[in-house]
């Protein structure tokens, strides 16, 4: 057996346990208004895409916005909100949605490549 750290030990012990209400609401309060770090936002972006993460296509073709499609963005966009969302340390999900007149939804799907990936 692997030796532990102390935090490893009590997440392994704490492992199955159901948080009260009262305690969301603690732990909901104590990190509001706390930024990630750019190592936690790319660790989360890991988690999220799963085994998807290596194979993501980091290039999309550069189709201009035109009258006649339907996206309101266009992928210079795309690849801006993602720099930004990665790397601004005060930048939301919420502000971004706000600047580019899109739905958060649209911002949190491009930011964890679920679409325009």
């Amino acid at each position: 057996m692997k030796n532990q750290s102390k935090n490893e030990k009590i997440s392994q012990a704490m492992k199955g346990w159901k948080l009260s209400e009262e305690h969301k609401l603690n732990l909901s309060k104590a990190k509001l208004g706390l930024a990630r770090s750019s190592l936690t936002k790319a660790k989360i972006k890991k988690t999220m895409l799963g085994p998807a993460y290596e194979t993501i296509k980091r290039d999309h073709p550069l189709v201009p916005k035109t009258k006649m499609s339907r996206s309101h963005l266009t992928a210079e966009d795309v690849k801006e909100i993602r720099d930004r969302y990665s790397n601004e340390a005060t930048i939301s999900i919420r502000k971004l949605a706000e600047e580019y007149k899109v739905s958060r939804h649209t911002i949190h799907a491009i930011v964890t490549y679920k679409i325009w990936n």
